[in-house]
């Protein structure tokens, strides 16, 4: 009896820790999700890029060109099925596309979340560091990404595709069969967003590596559907598509400098994968992790070089780092640091580090959600603007180019002119600002600025707020 006791103590002692690691990681993620989940319902402008989707999502309900001539002053650089999926399910629902979009971006993000569960539970066969992974995926994005999270845009859902693919990928390799299937599945996510590309270079690398007899022909095969996909977009979509996609950016080293600084948000979760990953490295955990982080981190940094990318360049990182940080969690016994102060102390400063990069930061905008009226009223007061700015939109007379699309998609106006094309352009040196304003003449459009708040854009600053 004494023995069967005594035996037991350490057992839920350890059931009370993961206890505690899952509900401290639960209440964080819930802690930074109830700000984008409670603006999501409010007809603002969360990102600028929101009505610019939903524009060509309304443009595919409608089957008109969502691909225009390279000299139109309105371009589309995203591939097309996100528009036609969003733009379709908004008119079966008889639902705003911008809401639909909203939506499929936290149904991607919870998607993501178990599909970090399942990469991790897949590669160490334990799940206490695979909750780990998804909350921990859940909690950073909701805090970091918060400009795309509940916001109508495509990456997230893209990248949930590539996520499941991912899953499959490893499970036809765990068990010897192709992995083509699963690669077949990324092409198609390519096609609803493109610059989601760690998954599926990391996926072909770990083939290669681990020289596998599916490797060539896997790779050849994933070429191959790109390739065809690109042929059956230009005999569908015509000659505008591929000049589309390969839509003019200024490219250079200041733009990368003025995003890059962005990663110390991930700094805390790197160096605990990367402390164990060298400790073990010779695993095939700690191998494939490796590659997958390092190609997201190589991208991710790559994109930058674009003006005009911001942090969805970061979301294949992340979703990486996710994986990472719940493989080195289950697998902490064999760093270093474990071996000197013990693998439940290690687990210990793990999940109070993670939780401290989270919370340590003046930017608290579910803390001002609860504690401030002011801040919950200028949501109100920023749809107002939308819906007033609209009704003088619809009174001017011909085209109008709105710096917030959202006003003038609800004041019922055409997508005339996409500012990125135009700033773009300019940016390169093919056009000056004057050449710009001669063609808003030479077209008849009317310019319409920003006069009022039509967004989140009041002070998110906890210190601020006390101070007031």
């Amino acid at each position: 009896m004494n023995y069967s006791i005594a035996g037991a103590q350490p057992v839920v002692r350890a059931d009370a820790r993961s206890l505690a690691y899952i509900l401290a990681l639960s209440l964080a993620a819930a802690y930074f999700l109830a700000w984008p989940l409670w603006r999501a319902q409010f007809f603002i402008e969360i990102w600028f890029t929101e009505s610019w989707n939903a524009y060509w999502q309304d443009a595919a309900t409608t089957w008109l060109p969502i691909y225009r001539p390279p000299d139109n002053l309105a371009g589309n650089n995203y591939p097309p099925l996100s528009f036609y999926a969003v733009g379709f399910i908004g008119k079966l629902l008889h639902v705003d596309n911008l809401f639909v979009g909203r939506w499929l971006s936290l149904v991607g993000l919870s998607a993501l979340a178990v599909e970090a569960f399942l990469v991790v539970r897949t590669l160490t066969g334990e799940k206490l560091g695979a909750a780990v992974a998804a909350l921990w995926y859940l909690a950073i994005m909701a805090r970091n990404s918060t400009m795309y999270v509940g916001a109508n845009d495509p990456q997230i859902a893209g990248l949930a595709i590539m996520g499941a693919g991912l899953i499959w990928f490893l499970r036809r390799t765990e068990f010897g069969g192709s992995p083509t299937p699963a690669l077949m599945l990324m092409v198609v996510s390519g096609f609803w967003k493109h610059n989601n590309v760690a998954i599926p270079l990391a996926a072909l690398a770990w083939l290669w590596l681990s020289r596998s007899k599916y490797a060539y022909r896997s790779t050849a095969a994933s070429a191959e559907a790109v390739l065809v996909g690109l042929a059956a977009c230009v005999v569908v979509f015509g000659p505008n598509f591929i000049p589309s996609l390969l839509a003019t950016r200024q490219y250079a080293w200041s733009n990368v400098l003025g995003n890059i600084g962005h990663l110390q948000w991930y700094a805390v979760a790197l160096l605990i994968w990367g402390a164990w990953a060298v400790c073990d490295r010779s695993s095939q955990p700690a191998k494939f992790t490796a590659v997958h982080i390092g190609l997201a981190l190589s991208t991710c940094i790559l994109q930058w070089l674009g003006h005009g990318i911001f942090g969805n360049a970061e979301f294949d990182f992340i979703f990486a780092l996710a994986i990472g940080l719940g493989v080195a969690f289950n697998r902490v016994e064999t760093s270093s640091l474990a071996r000197r102060i013990g693998t439940n102390r290690c687990r210990d400063a793990m999940i109070v580090a993670l939780l401290l990069r989270l919370f340590l930061t003046d930017r608290q905008e579910t803390a001002l959600l609860v504690l401030s009226s002011e801040f919950r009223r200028s949501i109100y007061i920023s749809e107002r603007n939308v819906l007033s700015e609209a009704g003088t939109v619809a009174a001017t007379q011909g085209d109008v180019a709105c710096f917030v699309k959202l006003v003038c998609r609800q004041a019922g106006k055409p997508f005339v002119v996409d500012e990125f094309k135009t700033d773009e352009l300019v940016a390169t040196g093919r056009a000056t600002p004057a050449d710009i304003a001669a063609l808003f003449r030479a077209s008849g459009i009317t310019y319409h600025p920003k006069t009022q708040a039509t967004g989140a854009e009041i002070d998110t600053s906890l210190s601020h707020w006390w101070r007031s």
